[in-house]
């Protein structure tokens, strides 16, 4: 337990240490902690040095993918925006309207955006839940890359409507937003928003994520949903 303690307390420092490119208090602590109990147990250092070498090997793999990625995620007309679509200040966020974490995050977003004016928040929409509605030819993530693509004045009001209905979305619930935003037209979706939807899903996957709301700015990656408080505070020390 002692040994498994000790190899987290590495992994996240090290995790920590790369993402903000130099240690902090806490980080430096953790580090004197870990040198301290290595010393005191010797025989630990065999299995930890294993570890720490699959970490480099996976942290290697991430690095390959987010450099063959970073035109798809940070050049691509086929990903929504929001806030400033020229500002400097870059948020990928990947998201999913059926994810409730999502929705919460999403609050804090337009918050962030709204006294922020060089904030640009990239939208890379995932669809983990629902690969497609009954009876429809899409879903909450493809309508919303359609309405994207051909009503972009329309986009802002049907994604707060997607973001605010609580739960899974059904084909009453895409055809109540496309009813009221006037983007009927735009639940029929092609084979580019599909193909779309399909990279994302790969991307994600070949960057190492595993779970929905994941931010990335300015190299680093902030997983799961966090008060808006904390990520006004991220936010800032990465810009």
């Amino acid at each position: 337990m002692k040994k498994h303690l000790i190899s987290t307390l590495i992994l996240g420092s090290l995790m920590s240490a790369n993402a903000f490119a130099e240690l902090n208090k806490e980080q430096t602590q953790q580090l004197e902690e870990i040198n301290q109990f290595l010393k005191e147990n010797p025989s630990t250092i065999s299995g930890l040095h294993t570890s720490l070498e699959q970490y480099v090997a996976s942290q290697a793999q991430v690095q390959k993918a987010q450099a063959e990625s970073h035109d798809w995620l940070y050049s691509n007309d086929a990903h929504p925006i929001t806030g400033n679509p020229d500002g400097k200040s870059v948020i990928i966020n990947f998201t999913d309207y059926n994810c409730p974490y999502c929705k919460r995050l999403e609050k804090g977003l337009v918050q962030l955006a709204s006294e922020n004016s060089d904030i640009k928040i990239i939208n890379v929409y995932l669809s983990f839940k629902q690969q497609q509605i009954n009876e429809l030819n899409t879903n909450a993530a493809l309508y919303a890359m359609k309405v994207w693509k051909d009503n972009r004045e329309a986009f802002t009001e049907v994604d707060r409507l997607l973001m605010a209905k609580s739960g899974l979305h059904t084909k009453a619930s895409l055809q109540a937003v496309a009813k009221k935003t006037g983007t009927e037209a735009q639940l029929s979706t092609t084979s580019d928003q599909s193909n779309t939807l399909m990279t994302n899903h790969q991307t994600f996957s070949a960057l190492g994520l595993t779970g929905t709301p994941t931010l990335m700015m300015n190299g680093q990656v902030l997983p799961g949903y966090v008060p808006y408080d904390r990520l006004k505070d991220i936010v800032d020390d990465a810009f």
